[in-house]
């Protein structure tokens, strides 16, 4: 039935959009915001048609096909509380897992990425063969393999901006849990707006203020109080870490502007285990290692090492002079008689050097869990929604900064022993704008522009 009026109005913020159907009855809203919709449809001569509490959610469309029956203008036919609407307008495979599911499971760390699995078609295995940044320095940076697809194949998207890290895959920003409204997985056949991955397809919508102000806070702890300690330590390491923060939106102006708001405070103190480490024995830190012996090997190279020796020993070094040999206990037949090293063959840093070292506490080694890592997150987003006349713009700012201070740094060849720590700076950045214009009833334009930046 061509030209009836066709209103859908957005139940949280009152925003309503309206269009006409067309000389052969279709009708189209072709960018509707993820929320609960009341959508009218009225025609002189015919009674009114609602439907209700119709949710949309991301990458969805439903439709909805009423039936205008001959009568009074004042009459109207209210459907309430539908069947479950099923997307019968796109071939795309997925599942939306919205902020009921997100904040009834159980998760680590609080990322929705470690919800992905969840999906079939998912396989919670990491290959990364590169490896992959860590967002936050602890959190699922997503690198999963979906659709049979290399675990580096899938694009992640928040409020419409490409936030893969671009180093090796996987999501670059993981917003505060309570602030997304929900996301959606497409695992195959997705539209032809996305492109570039051939795996998983993640869009992350968060949450926007609507006509009332709400707010929410939260704290989540966990400790050593029921760990036990590592076999090889001598003590239980300490394990303390706070997850803390809120939200807050509401109206900037009923019906035509709106913000939400989001905070989190990570706080992680780890207790490390050092293992096993072997150092020097007491024995050894004074240049006495005739109870490994063995490690003396080889021989002297070159006549400019050899004259050293010479001059800081105070006897004759020759070229080929093995430093040790079993049974040796003259200077005539090596370097070190009697596997000693003198003091002054030493080189004037080791004595400085030596007293950083611990000495043993386990036999010849040396272990310990009383150094701990620690982590500081803070991390926060605000989220502004306008209905102009241009359309409705929204613009995005999400803000992570994070250090990590790790009192050993092995991985990147530094120390295994404490006093030397190794600190980690990390900051991730996302700035979006977008704007979405209806043209006709049949034609939209949607403007989406963004700002990544990320230090890891």
């Amino acid at each position: 039935m061509p030209g009836v009026k066709v209103e859908a109005v957005n139940i949280q913020t009152g925003v309503a959009q309206m269009t006409q159907s067309d000389s052969a009855g279709f009708y189209n809203f072709p960018a509707l915001a993820i929320g609960h919709y009341n959508i009218s449809f009225r025609k002189g001569g015919f009674q009114g048609y609602q439907e209700k509490d119709l949710m949309i959610d991301v990458d969805t469309a439903l439709r909805v096909d009423p039936v205008l029956q001959v009568g009074a203008t004042k009459q109207e036919v209210t459907v309430t509380g539908a069947a479950v609407h099923v997307d019968t307008q796109t071939t795309q495979m997925g599942e939306v897992i919205g902020g009921t599911e997100m904040a009834s499971l159980p998760l680590n760390g609080r990322s929705y990425t470690d919800l992905l699995a969840l999906q079939p078609g998912v396989v919670p295995f990491d290959v990364a063969m590169f490896g992959h940044l860590t967002p936050s320095n602890f959190l699922n940076a997503g690198v999963l393999s979906m659709s049979g697809q290399r675990d580096v194949q899938n694009g992640y998207m928040v409020n419409g901006a490409n936030t893969v890290e671009g180093n090796a895959g996987g999501a670059l920003i993981i917003p505060n849990l309570d602030s997304i409204a929900e996301f959606r997985i497409i695992t195959s056949n997705a539209g032809a707006e996305y492109g570039n991955y051939s795996g998983g397809q993640i869009n992350v919508a968060t949450k926007s203020g609507t006509n009332e102000f709400h707010g929410s806070a939260f704290e989540f702890l966990r400790n050593s109080d029921l760990d036990a300690r590592n076999f090889y330590s001598p003590s239980r390491g300490v394990f303390h870490q706070n997850m803390f923060g809120g939200t807050f939106g509401g109206p900037l102006r009923p019906n035509k502007a709106f913000f939400f708001g989001d905070y989190q405070v990570t706080r992680q103190v780890i207790g490390v285990d050092t293992g096993n480490i072997l150092v020097p024995s007491s024995a050894e830190r004074q240049g006495n290692f005739s109870d490994r012996a063995n490690l003396l090997k080889g021989t002297v190279v070159g006549p400019y090492w050899a004259n050293t020796l010479s001059t800081r020993l105070g006897y004759a070094v020759t070229v080929g002079e093995p430093y040790y040999a079993p049974g040796c206990t003259s200077s005539a037949n090596c370097v070190f008689p009697n596997a000693i090293i003198p003091t002054s063959a030493w080189s004037s840093v080791s004595p400085n050097v030596i007293p950083l070292i611990p000495v043993p506490n386990s036999g010849p080694y040396f272990t310990t869990s009383a150094n701990s890592e620690s982590l500081r997150d803070n991390k926060w987003a605000i989220r502004i929604d306008g209905n102009t006349r241009l359309g409705m713009i929204s613009g995005y700012y999400h803000h992570d900064p994070w250090v990590n201070t790790n009192p050993y740094n092995p991985s990147y060849g530094g120390s295994t022993v404490p006093g030397f720590p190794n600190q980690t700076l990390g900051k991730a950045q996302l700035l979006t704008l977008g704007i979405t214009t209806p043209i006709s009833t049949t034609f939209v334009s949607q403007f989406t522009a963004s700002y990544t930046r990320n230090k890891n």
